[in-house]
């Protein structure tokens, strides 16, 4: 995996720099569905956990027909998830507190993006360009704040149990309707597979963050 993600890092670096083309700059703010994934027996995902992104974002194409583009941003992301703790014993500790076998933590996590696609597009059919990418997304925490089930914790911070960093494999698909004027409605969905533990306990192993977004940009 490791040398995959360096394969892929390689490629879009390079690919940024030999972009000669057009360039698009657009404004998303897409609702996406979050969740997490956690590998140990004794955490179990509970439930899914409604987000969003907002951002800029710009798409260097590499040549005049605007069909391929290195496409990176600046995102806000807000993400998250639910986890059920059933530890052998009675009480675990979490955020400095003791809590209960089964007990459920709600994550609310949010993290500053910066993706890196290649992004391939049709030509235009009745105003119509479609699209497909496929890259990383490095981000940083900023911000986590949790919630229990037994209510010690009431978005309570807990960036102490929140890695700094994670990484995610993106793969999208979607339109873009041409408004004319050089502006266009961006639609699409985007799958992100979280590819590093992004909690610091040991319960679960690794746990992985992991997103569906339904794309909203306006190309200005």
């Amino acid at each position: 995996m490791k040398r995959i993600i360096s394969f892929i890092v390689f490629i879009l670096i390079g690919a940024a720099g030999f972009a000669q083309g057009p360039f698009q700059l657009s404004f998303t703010a897409s609702p996406s569905v979050n969740w997490m994934s956690p590998e140990g027996k004794e955490v179990q995902n509970n439930k899914s956990k409604i987000g969003y992104e907002f951002g800029v974002k710009g798409d260097f194409y590499f040549d005049q027909e605007m069909r391929y583009a290195f496409s990176t941003g600046l995102l806000v992301s807000q993400t998250g998830g639910e986890l059920t703790y059933n530890v052998d014993g009675e009480t675990f500790s979490f955020g400095g507190l003791g809590f209960d076998s089964g007990t459920s933590i709600r994550y609310r996590l949010q993290y500053i993006e910066i993706p890196y696609a290649l992004k391939m597009r049709t030509k235009q059919f009745y105003r119509w360009n479609y699209w497909g990418l496929f890259g990383l997304s490095s981000s940083i925490n900023i911000s986590a704040k949790g919630e229990s089930s037994d209510k010690q914790l009431d978005k309570t911070d807990i960036g102490n149990e929140v890695k700094l960093f994670n990484t995610a494999l993106n793969i999208g698909i979607g339109g873009e309707y041409d408004l004319g004027e050089r502006n266009a409605l961006v639609l699409g969905l985007i799958y992100k597979d979280g590819l590093m533990d992004v909690t610091k306990s040991s319960l679960g192993g690794k746990t992985t963050v992991n997103s569906l977004t339904f794309k909203l940009s306006l190309v200005f």
